[in-house]
């Protein structure tokens, strides 16, 4: 087994993946192609067209079902597919004996990266199971391994950009829980301030971080920094992610280049890590 790869070489990241299974060619490539074998490993049933331009038909996901398209297919080889606005690579060949299959995902949201490839991972395992005639495994939702390709994949880290407003420090954040646990971790368990009042760390309640601008809870939290604190202001946003939870995206503002690096301290390596952290901690 080879560890997933997050690639961003290309017009949009990809996550590639390559597994090698103890089964002729024919026999895989059945399992990748047709509803009976996809409703077994795949994230949800599938019909497909085997022919260019032909339409794929998902199964409901949440979403009351969704259709794609083949764009390019040659068995028992090669199988290239639209789902939405993402495109799947599918590639089988000969490895001795058995068939390595090569799947590479292509999408825009790069946060999803590790959700991405934690959920693939899962897939290829129960697709084994399928080829060798077992029952699939439970799949879990892989929170520590989903945790581990975040680090190895870089999405911890953040964007810094600049302009004539000053510098700018962007966090996105998937995270392995829901968004009203999330702020439930941000503040100790205890209430957000409302605007206009003080904001103190629930860590160090006699400190003041700075004062609240917006709160809406399990959504949004904005506060303008109080002085010696990094930054002129912090936004912090929660919304829909992945099937893992909650997408968590922090922002700070601000006009002192030496601020940089205590913001990104402060909030990536403190209060972000912290929520993440305790998120998987109590999903895992």
């Amino acid at each position: 087994m080879t560890d997933p790869e997050l690639v961003e070489t290309g017009p949009r990241p990809a996550v590639h993946l390559e597994r090698t299974y103890d089964h002729p060619i024919e026999r895989v490539w059945r399992a990748v192609t047709t509803p009976e074998h996809l409703a077994q490993w795949f994230p949800t049933e599938a019909t497909m067209d085997l022919r260019p331009g032909g339409r794929i038909r998902f199964g409901d996901l949440g979403d009351g079902g969704s259709e794609g398209e083949v764009v390019a297919v040659e068995p028992p080889h090669r199988l290239d597919f639209l789902w939405g606005d993402q495109r799947f690579e599918f590639r089988l060949e000969p490895a001795g004996a058995g068939t390595r299959f090569t799947l590479v995902h292509h999408f825009d949201d790069r946060a999803g990266a590790a959700s991405f490839a934690s959920g693939w991972e899962t897939c290829m395992r129960a697709l084994s199971a399928v080829l060798a005639g077992a029952q699939p495994p439970p799949p879990g939702r892989a929170v520590a391994r989903h945790e581990e390709l975040v680090s190895r994949f870089g999405l911890d880290r953040p964007e810094v950009t600049r302009d004539a407003g000053g510098w700018h420090v962007r966090f996105e954040r998937q995270l392995t829980c829901p968004a009203e646990r999330a702020w439930s971790i941000f503040f100790g368990g205890g209430d957000a301030p409302g605007a206009g009042e003080a904001f103190h760390p629930f860590a160090a309640p006699g400190e003041v971080l700075g004062t609240v601008v917006a709160a809406d809870t399990a959504k949004t939290f904005v506060f303008d920094t109080a002085a010696g604190e990094p930054g002129t202001q912090v936004r912090l946003h929660l919304g829909p992610g992945t099937g893992h939870g909650a997408r968590l995206v922090l922002e700070v503002d601000g006009t002192d280049e030496s601020e940089i690096g205590p913001a990104i301290d402060q909030w990536g390596g403190g209060a972000i890590a912290h929520v993440a952290r305790e998120a998987a901690a109590s999903n895992g």
